[in-house]
C-alpha cells in the first residue's frame, strides 16, 4: 500500500542538505519509487506532477528501527535511537528500490531521513502499518503455492531466432548519429585497433589504406604491415586487390629465413580481418607450402600469426593440404621444438580441421557438432581470433549465403542448456545452428557495446549493456556472454565504466550487475582482467552492496594469490552448513587446483601445496570438503522436519559437489583412497545422487538449482564406475568394486533425515549402474572377472539385506544382472531365492502365532505377497529369467525343499493369491523336471489352487501320474482333492480339465488301500453333479466307467472340514496413526511383583534391609515374620534408624483380621529379615 506521497525539498547548508519523513504510526517499507521531472505519478490524480531535479544523484537514506513486538514477548521492546543507513543511486527515470527491513521483518520504521546534492525529490513509499500491540497468534492455513511460469526470451533480443543474427546489433549501431557498419566495427575494436591520434582525425572512422600508392613493386614487408593497420575499403575492386596482391608477392625476397617468414605470417594474419578479397589476392600470389615448412616454421610467433590468420576461412581453407598438415605434425613429433611451439602447432591443426568441420555441420545433418562448437569456444578466448571468425561469418558472401539458406526452426531456448565448462551434447542441427546464431549475435553485440564506449554514446552503451545483462539471465546466452566478456578489452571496459560513477548514470549500474553476474562464476574469476576489475571496485558503489563487495574479494584474491591460497582454502575446517560465500570460495580454489594439474608439473606442485598445508593428500582433502557438502544437501531436502527453500544456495551446492566430483574422478585412478576414505565417499556420492532427484521433483525445470542438480548426477555416476573400474584396489586383497558395491548395500537403509523411499531408488539406480551389464561377460584370460570371484562372494549378507528393501520387479531385476554376471559360477541367483523363500516361510510361522494388533498381521501377509509375487517375476513365461529359474529349481536340492516348505506353509496356513496360482500354473507345467518330493507339492498347491481358479486341475492328473505311491501322502491328498472336485461343479469345466479328473478318479480306485476311496470335503449333492457335469463331455463308451467311479468312491462327510481361506492383500493401506502405532515398541503393562519377588540392587544380588528394622522376638526361635495389625507399623517406623530403609516392598499391616493374614515359613537364609512375601488368597 502506499504509505506516502511527496515532493521534497532539503533543509541545511549546500553541503550536508537533509530532508525528512515521519510517519504518524510505525510502518515496514518494502519499496521506494522515485519520478523524473514531469512524470505523472497517480493516473487518478493527473494533476500531480513529480519535479525531480536533477536528472541523476545519489541519496543517502536513514531509517531509525523500531522493533515490533512479537506475539511470545514477555516485555516490550525498547525503541533504541539507532540509524539504518543504505544508498540509493538514482540515474533517471521512474526507478523502483527494494528495502530490506532486516530478517523475517522485525524492524519497522517511524523516521526517513534523506540525505544528498538534489533540489527536489518527488518520492512515493510503499509497505505496511505495523500496529505497536503484539500480533494475534495466526493459525495456519495449508494453501498451495502459486504456479509461477517462466518468461520466455523476447524474439527482438533473440537472435537464434533471426535469419540474419546480426539485426539487433546494427539495431543498437544505428543509435549512433553517422554509425560505420558493423564489419568495420568489428575490425576496428578488435583487430586493428588504430591509434590514439587516429581517433581524434575529422575522417575517422573512414580512414583507409592507399593500396595504389605503393604499385611501383618496390614495397618493404614490413612497410606493408603497417600500411595495412588501417582497413582496406570495402569499395576496393577484386582487379585493385589483385594488383596489390601481385606486387606484395615481387617485394617478398627469395630467402626464407625466420625473420621473412614471421613477417609474411604476420602479413596474412593481418589481412584474414581485412576486405573479403584480399587474402583471397594474397592466397593466390603466395604459395603457403612452400613459404611455411617444417624448418621455417621454427619460433612460436609465426605459428601464433598463422594461428590467427587461420580464423579466416578462406586462409582454413588454403591451409587445408597435405604438406602443411605434413609440416604441423613435423613440428608436433620434433625433439627440437620447444613445448609452447608443439602447442601452438597441435592449435593450429586443430583449428583447420575445425573449420572442416564447421562448414561440413552449418550443410550436414549428422555433422560433427561438438567438434565444431569446440572451435567456437577456442576462438572466444583470443578477441582478434574470435572477430576475425565474426568477419568471416557475417562479411563472406559465401559464409552469409549458407548461413542465410538454412530456416530459423526454434529458439536456443527450446535446447539443452549450455556448460562451457564441460563437454556437451548437441543433439541435432537445428540446436548447432541455433547455437551458432546465437554466437554471432552475442559477438556482434559485443562489438557493438566496444564502440559506443569507445565514441562515449551512453544512450547506446545503455541499451547494449541492458541486453547484454538480460542475457546473462537466460540460459544458453549466460554461457555465450561470460565466456566472451572474459576477452581482455572487454573485461577492462566493465572496468572503465564501472568506476566512471561520479554521477550514478544508467550504464555504470548495468555494468556492476554485468560484473556482479560474471564473478558467480569460478572459471570467470581466474581471468587476470576480471581479478584487477573486481579488485578495482570501491565505494561507492551504485548496484553492488558491501557484503557482495566482500565476497567478490574474497575469490579474487584467492584467485590472485593462486594455488596456495586455494590448498589453504580447501583445508580451512567450515562450519556447517556453508554460506553462498564460502561455497564461491571453495569453486574458485578448485578450478584453480584443476587448471594447476593440467600444467605440466603442476600435479607435483599440487601435491607440494598440499603436504605444506598437513594434508595427507588431493584425494583426502577433496572428499572431506564433499562429505561436508552432502550433509548440507541432505539438509535441504530433508522431509522433518522441513526445512526452507533456499534454491540459490541448493545451486551453488549442486555445482559446488559437481566440480567435487568431476576433480575426484580425475585423481582417483593415481591417487587411490583407502577402503575406509572410499566408503565415505561412496556414501556421499549416494547422498548426493538422491538429493538431485529430490531437487528434480521439488524444482521445475527452469530453475538453476534444478539444471545444476542435472550436472550433479552425471558426476556421480562417473564417480562410482571410476572406483568400482577393474584395476582400481582399495587396499591389499579388496578391489575397489567391493568397497564400493558393499557401500552402496549397506547406504540403501541409511536415509537420514529425508525420504526411504527415494533414496532407496537412487540407491538402486547407482547399483544397477555400477554392475556390468550380462551380456557383457568379461573373462580375464579365460577365468571369471573380479565381480565373481572377489566382489560378490564377500558381500552376500549385504546383498541379501538390500534385496530384501526392494519391491519385486526390482529385486527381479537384480537377481537377473547377476545370473547373467554369475554365469552359473557361484549360483548366486540360486542362493539369493532360496534365502527369500526361507523368508516368507518364517513370516508365515510368524503369522500363524497370536498377534496382538490386527495390523502388524496385514503387514506380514502383504510382505508374503510381495514374495510371492518376486518369485513369480523370475517365473513367468515372459521373463528372461524364466528358463534359469526352472532349471535352478530342478538342479539345486536346497532351493527345491526351499520351495517346497514354503508352498507347504502356505497350504496350511489356508492363504491364497493370484501370483500363488500364477506360480503354481508355472511349476505345475514344468513339474517333470523338479524332484519327486517337490512335484507332490506341487501336486497338493494346485488341487488347493484349483479351487479358485479351475483351469489348474487339468494338471493335476499328470503330475499324479509321475509320482509313485510312497512319495504321496494320502491324508492330505485326500484333503485336497475332495474340496477340489467340489469346486468343479459351480463351474464351467472344459474337456482336458474333465479328463483330468477323470484320470484322477480311475486312479484313486486302483490303489489297493481302500482308504484312496473315501472322499472328504465334497457332500452328497456335489459328487452326483460332478459325474452329471462330467458325462456330456465324454463319448458314451466312458459312460459305464464313470457309473463305476461314481458308485465305488464313497463320502466321508463327518471328517474335519478346513478352515476358511485367507486372501493375501495385493496392497497395504495404513493411517499414519497405524503406522506409528506399529514401530512403537511393545510396553508391558505395569503390575505387581510375583511372591517372593525381591527388589534388584545394583551393588548386589538381593537387596540385604539393615539391622535396624524392628524384628519380632520370635524370630529367632520360630523363624516366623511377625504380623502387625492396625498402626503398629507406622509408630515403629518413626525411630530415625528405621527410615533408612527406603526400598522395602509393601509391608501386610493393615489386614481386617489375622485370620486373613497370611504367612509364609523362611526357607533359606533371607527370610526373616523383613521382607513380607506375597501370597496368593488361597495360600
Amino acid at each position: 500500500m502506499l504509505l506516502h506521497w511527496s515532493t521534497l525539498q532539503p533543509q541545511g547548508s549546500n553541503d550536508n542538505p537533509l530532508a525528512a519523513i515521519r510517519f504518524a504510526v510505525p510502518v515496514r517499507i518494502h519499496s521506494i519509487r522515485v519520478f523524473p521531472a514531469g512524470a505523472q505519478p497517480f493516473a487518478s490524480a493527473p494533476h500531480i506532477i513529480a519535479e525531480t531535479d536533477p536528472e541523476s544523484f545519489y541519496i543517502d537514506v536513514f531509517l531509525n528501527a523500531h522493533p515490533i513486538p512479537q506475539a511470545d514477548a514477555k516485555e516490550r521492546p525498547r525503541v533504541p535511537n539507532a540509524l539504518v543507513r543504505t544508498l540509493i543511486a538514482y540515474a533517471g527515470g521512474q526507478v523502483d528500490f527494494a528495502v530490506d527491513m532486516g530478517p523475517e521483518a522485525q524492524h519497522a520504521t517511524r523516521l526517513m531521513i534523506l540525505k544528498g546534492i538534489f533540489n527536489k525529490l518527488s518520492i512515493a513509499i510503499y509497505g505496511d502499518i505495523v500496529s505497536d500491540a503484539p500480533p494475534p497468534t495466526e493459525v495456519h492455513e495449508m494453501r498451495p503455492l502459486p504456479s509461477i511460469e517462466p518468461v520466455s526470451l523476447s524474439k527482438s533480443i533473440d537472435p537464434s531466432t533471426f535469419s540474419d543474427p546480426t539485426a539487433l546489433a546494427k539495431q543498437l549501431l544505428a543509435i549512433i548519429p553517422n554509425a560505420p557498419p558493423l564489419p568495420l566495427v568489428v575490425r576496428l575494436m578488435f583487430c586493428l585497433k588504430p591509434p590514439n591520434d587516429d581517433w581524434d582525425l575529422p575522417d575517422f572512422p573512414y580512414l583507409h589504406a592507399d593500396l595504389e600508392v605503393h604499385s611501383d613493386g618496390e614495397l618493404d614487408i614490413e612497410a606493408i604491415n603497417d600500411l595495412l593497420s588501417r582497413p582496406v575499403r570495402d569499395e576496393s575492386t577484386e582487379e585493385e586487390l589483385l594488383t596489390f596482391a601481385a606486387s606484395v608477392a615481387e617485394s617478398i625476397a627469395s630467402s626464407k629465413d625466420s625473420i621473412d617468414t614471421y613477417q609474411i605470417a604476420r602479413l596474412f594474419s593481418i589481412s584474414a580481418s581485412q576486405h573479403p578479397g584480399l587474402s583471397t589476392a594474397l592466397l593466390h600470389h603466395l604459395d603457403i607450402e612452400s613459404i611455411f615448412t617444417a624448418q621455417t616454421l621454427d619460433d612460436d610467433e609465426t605459428l601464433l600469426c598463422l594461428l590467427e590468420a587461420a580464423s579466416n576461412v578462406d586462409i582454413a581453407r588454403r591451409m587445408n593440404t597435405a604438406p602443411f598438415l605434413l609440416s604441423l605434425r613435423q613440428i608436433q613429433e620434433s625433439h627440437k621444438a620447444d613445448a609452447s611451439t608443439q602447442a601452438t602447432a597441435q592449435r593450429l591443426s586443430a583449428r583447420i580441421a575445425g573449420w572442416q568441420c564447421f562448414e561440413d555441420a552449418l550443410m550436414n545433418q549428422r555433422g560433427n557438432f561438438e567438434q565444431s562448437w569446440d572451435m567456437l569456444q577456442e576462438l572466444g578466448k583470443v578477441e582478434s581470433s574470435m572477430a576475425i571468425w565474426l568477419e568471416s561469418v557475417i562479411h563472406h558472401e559465401d559464409m552469409v549465403a549458407k548461413l542465410a539458406e538454412i530456416p530459423v526452426q526454434a529458439s536456443l531456448l527450446s535446447y539443452c542448456p549450455l556448460y562451457f565448462r564441460d563437454s556437451i551434447k548437441i543433439s541435432s542441427q537445428d540446436a548447432f545452428i541455433a547455437l551458432v546464431r546465437a554466437y554471432i549475435g552475442v559477438a556482434s553485440v559485443l562489438a557493438v557495446w566496444a564502440w559506443t564506449d569507445s565514441v562515449g554514446n551512453d544512450a547506446c552503451r545503455e541499451h547494449a549493456s541492458a541486453v547484454i545483462h538480460l542475457w546473462q539471465g537466460v540460459d544458453g546466452y549466460r554461457e555465450i556472454v561470460n565466456h566472451l566478456l572474459l576477452l581482455r578489452q572487454l573485461t577492462r571496459r566493465l572496468n572503465w565504466i564501472s568506476s566512471d560513477n561520479e554521477v550514478p548514470r544508467q550504464s555504470g549500474i548495468l555494468a556492476e550487475k554485468i560484473i556482479c553476474e560474471l564473478a558467480k562464476d569460478p572459471c570467470a574469476v581466474l581471468n587476470e582482467e576480471l581479478i584487477e576489475t573486481i579488485l578495482s571496485l570501491k565505494p561507492k558503489l551504485t548496484f553492488i552492496t558491501e557484503f557482495e563487495l566482500l565476497s567478490m574479494r574474497k575469490v579474487a584474491l584467492v584467485s590472485e594469490d593462486g594455488l596456495p591460497a586455494a590448498v589453504e582454502e580447501l583445508m580451512f575446517s567450515s562450519d556447517h552448513p556453508l554460506s553462498l560465500r564460502r561455497l564461491r570460495t571453495l569453486r574458485v580454489s578448485l578450478m584453480l587446483v584443476k587448471r594447476e594439474l593440467d600444467l605440466p608439473k603442476g600435479e607435483w606442485k599440487t601435491l607440494e601445496s598440499f603436504w605444506e598445508e598437513g594434508s595427507p593428500g588431493i584425494v583426502a582433502c577433496l572428499i572431506d570438503v564433499l562429505v561436508g557438502v552432502s550433509g548440507d544437501l541432505n539438509g535441504h531436502f530433508a522431509i522433518y522436519p522441513p526445512p526452507p527453500m533456499n534454491q540459490p544456495l541448493a545451486e551453488q551446492l549442486f555445482l559446488t559437489a559437481d566440480d567435487l566430483l568431476k576433480l575426484i574422478v580425475q585423481l582417483t585412478p593415481v591417487y587411490t583412497p583407502t577402503s575406509r576414505t572410499m566408503r565415505n565417499l561412496v556414501v556421499a556420492c549416494a547422498d548426493i545422487f538422491a538429493c538431485v532427484h529430490a531437487a528434480e521433483t521439488a524444482y521445475s525445470q527452469a530453475n538453476r538449482a534444478a539444471r545444476a542438480a542435472k550436472g550433479a548426477r552425471q558426476a556421480c555416476f562417473d564417480l562410482v564406475q571410476t572406483l568400482s573400474a577393474v584395476g582400481i584396489v582399495a587396499e591389499p586383497g579388496r578391489a575397489g568394486a567391493e568397497v564400493v558395491f558393499r557401500a552402496l548395500l549397506q547406504h540403501a537403509g541409511q536415509c537420514g533425515d529425508r525420504d526411504p523411499a527415494l533414496h532407496m531408488q537412487q540407491v538402486f539406480a547407482l547399483v544397477e549402474h555400477i554392475l556390468p551389464e550380462p551380456n557383457v561377460m568379461l573373462y580375464d584370460e579365460g577365468e571369471p572377472s573380479q565381480w565373481v570371484t572377489s566382489v560378490l562372494p564377500n558381500v552376500l549378507d549385504e546383498l541379501r539385506l538390500f534385496l530384501h528393501r526392494l519391491d519385486p520387479e526390482k529385486k527381479a531385476h537384480i537377481v537377473n544382472q547377476l545370473n547373467g554376471l554369475d554365469d552359473g559360477v557361484l549360483g548366486i541367483g540360486a542362493w539369493l531365492l532360496t534365502e527369500e523363500l526361507k523368508d516368507m516361510t518364517r513370516i508365515i510361522e510368524n503369522l500363524a502365532e497370536h498377534l496382538r494388533r490386527e495390523d502388524y498381521r496385514l503387514v506380514l501377509q502383504h510382505q508374503v505377497t510381495l514374495c510371492l509375487q518376486f518369485v513369480f517375476c523370475l517365473a513367468k513365461p515372459s521373463s528372461t529369467s524364466s528358463k534359469w529359474w526352472l532349471n535352478a529349481i530342478g538342479g539345486t536340492p536346497d532351493l527345491s525343499l526351499a520351495l517346497s516348505d514354503a508352498l507347504i506353509a502356505l497350504l496350511d496356513g489356508q492363504y491364497t493369491s493370484k501370483y500363488l496360482d500364477e506360480l503354481v500354473l508355472v511349476l505345475a507345467t514344468s513339474a517333470d523336471l523338479f524332484e519327486p518330493e517337490l512335484r507332490f507339492t506341487i501336486l497338493l498347491a494346485a488341487l488347493r489352487g484349483s479351487q479358485c481358479t479351475p483351469s489348474l486341475f487339468s494338471s493335476v492328473s499328470k503330475i499324479l501320474a509321475s509320482l509313485s505311491t510312497n512319495v504321496i501322502s494320502p491324508e492330505p491328498f485326500r484333503m485336497e482333492i475332495g474340496p477340489a472336485l467340489s469346486t468343479l461343479t459351480t463351474h464351467e469345466v472344459d474337456s482336458d480339465t474333465a479328463r483330468s479328473v477323470l484320470s484322477v478318479l480311475q486312479w484313486l480306485t486302483s490303489q489297493p488301500d481302500s482308504k484312496w476311496i473315501a472322499l472328504s470335503g465334497i457332500s452328497s449333492t456335489s459328487f452326483t453333479t460332478l459325474f452329471t457335469t462330467l458325462r456330456p463331455l465324454f463319448p458314451a463308451d466312458d459312460h459305464p466307467a464313470l457309473t463305476s467311479l461314481q458308485s465305488t468312491l464313497i463320502l466321508d462327510e463327518n471328517e474335519y472340514l478346513p478352515p476358511p481361506s485367507t486372501a493375501l492383500p495385493d496392497t497395504l493401506n495404513l493411517s499414519i496413526h497405524d503406522i506409528d502405532d506399529l514401530m512403537r515398541k511393545d510396553i508391558p503393562t505395569p503390575s505387581t511383583p510375583h511372591n517372593g519377588a525381591k527388589t534388584p540392587d545394583i551393588l548386589g544380588v538381593i537387596i540385604s534391609p539393615p539391622t535396624a528394622i524392628l524384628r519380632s522376638s520370635q524370630v529367632a526361635t520360630t523363624g516366623l515374620t511377625k504380623t502387625y495389625t492396625n498402626n503398629d507399623f507406622r509408630q515403629l517406623r518413626q525411630t530415625p534408624s528405621a527410615r533408612q530403609n527406603t526400598s522395602r516392598l509393601p509391608s501386610m499391616h493393615g489386614l481386617p483380621s489375622e485370620s486373613n493374614a497370611c504367612s509364609a515359613r523362611a526357607t533359606d537364609a533371607r527370610a526373616g529379615l523383613g521382607n513380607v512375601p506375597w501370597c496368593t488368597p488361597d495360600a
